[in-house]
């Protein structure tokens, strides 16, 4: 399972994440990998594991990001109210036929990426276009 954090435009998150030693501490048992548009995507265990995350980083997500999204075992792309919808046990877990999806638009210097998300039928009106920058240097 992955968490990734889809930054507001002209972020570089990765950056930040390592500026601050509050977010360095609190990743400090992670392995944060850097996305194209300036993302960052860590591997977590499970759901829970990945909600708890974010709930410590929950500052840095209000102030410099537009999308948090939990990339599962297979592949899919789930919105963060409807993982946690799942990890309280309301909702099932969604598979390839999950009617609700949003559409995330991640544009770098070298690439333009389009995530469909499975998401909360409140959440399907949200389309999210970022404009970030693909840096290699941290």
């Amino acid at each position: 399972m992955m968490v990734i954090f889809i930054p507001k435009p002209g972020i570089d998150l990765y950056r930040t994440f390592l500026q601050s030693e509050t977010s360095r501490l609190i990743l400090r048992f992670y392995a944060p990998h850097r996305r194209a548009g300036g993302g960052v995507e860590v591997p977590v265990a499970t759901l829970g594991s990945g909600l708890s995350l974010t709930s410590e980083l929950r500052w840095y997500i209000r102030r410099y990001t537009t999308d948090l999204l939990f990339q599962t075992r297979d592949g899919l792309l789930i919105s963060h109210k409807l993982a946690r919808e799942i990890y309280d046990r309301i909702l099932p877990y969604p598979g390839e036929d999950w009617c609700h999806r949003y559409t995330c638009t991640v544009v770098s210097d070298d690439a333009i990426n389009t995530l469909s998300v499975l998401c909360l039928e409140e959440e399907v009106d949200k389309k999210e276009i970022v404009s970030g920058e693909h840096r290699s240097d941290a």
